[in-house]
């Protein structure tokens, strides 16, 4: 985000348009590096979110092993100056480009001087004594500190799919929840547990709460993500719901009988009404 926002000031500054330029897959999964990376944003996710902050236009380059052993100038003249017409160059801090990410900020403004493009850097962005950067966010996320990734990110993080058929045990006790097929197999999910959500469908905001369990699988073979929206009773299947993370409410726990779930549930709900906006609850 403050990399965007330095973007959008230089473009501004200059009446040029904005490009955001961006890699698919992720190099370090492409690269076998980290084959099993989840991540924050899917492509589509992250070019909603692009547009979001006004950028003009999204570059997405198909990371390939030919682009990995690019050198820095070769990648820097072929894309940047000769593909794209780059003035004006953001990066952060901590950027690297070119075969081994062999480039960094330093070599990134000499080649801009070379090819008459000014380079911008962003330093570290900071909450409190924390540097704000994808890992830390993963990390507050699989933790289960969902204020702190959202404070981090500066929105809520939110997760999406379709609702598929699950076991229907919770309309038995009065929660009928929607079991999610998530739509971005790598997706970072938080920590198992209960959290309170509000939920977008065809537009429309609910409240609810989610329930995590990674560790359990739905009738489908995949990871139990189930969530129950407040005043809320349609039939949705196959409906794509995008749920935003607001608070933890508890870590997961067996119930010895559906009455202690139930029980569980409504007090759950309590807190997650708590939680979230008077029109939410």
């Amino acid at each position: 985000m403050a990399v965007l926002q330095t973007l959008l000031r230089v473009a501004s500054e200059r009446c040029l348009p904005s490009c955001a330029v961006t890699y698919e897959p992720h190099p370090r999964i492409a690269l076998g590096k980290e084959p099993d990376l989840h991540l924050l944003c899917s492509s589509r996710e992250k070019l909603r979110l692009l547009a979001s902050q006004g950028v003009d236009h999204a570059v997405v380059i198909p990371f390939t092993q030919a682009l990995a052993g690019m050198s820095p100038d070769d990648f820097f003249a072929s894309y940047l100056v000769n593909a794209l017409h780059t003035q004006a160059l953001v990066v952060g801090f901590d950027h690297s480009m070119g075969k081994g990410t062999s480039a960094n900020f330093e070599k990134i403004r000499a080649m801009g001087n070379r090819h008459g493009v000014a380079v911008h850097v962003v330093n570290p962005y900071l909450r409190g004594d924390l540097k704000v950067s994808a890992t830390q966010i993963r990390t507050a996320l699989q933790q289960g500190d969902v204020a702190a990734a959202n404070d981090m990110l500066g929105y809520p993080y939110a997760i999406s799919g379709e609702v598929v058929k699950g076991r229907q045990i919770g309309r038995t006790i009065g929660y009928p929840t929607a079991n999610i097929r998530l739509d971005f197999a790598q997706k970072v999910l938080p920590k198992d547990g209960a959290y309170a959500v509000h939920v977008l469908l065809n537009g429309k905001r609910y409240g609810g709460m989610l329930n995590v369990s990674m560790g359990a699988l739905n009738h489908e073979g995949a990871l139990c993500v189930e969530v129950h929206m407040f005043n809320f009773s349609a039939e949705i299947y196959g409906s794509t719901l995008t749920i935003c993370l607001v608070g933890r409410l508890r870590n997961v726990a067996p119930m010895p009988s559906l009455d202690a779930l139930k029980a569980q549930l409504g007090r759950d709900a309590l807190q997650a009404k708590q939680l979230l906006p008077d029109t939410l609850r």
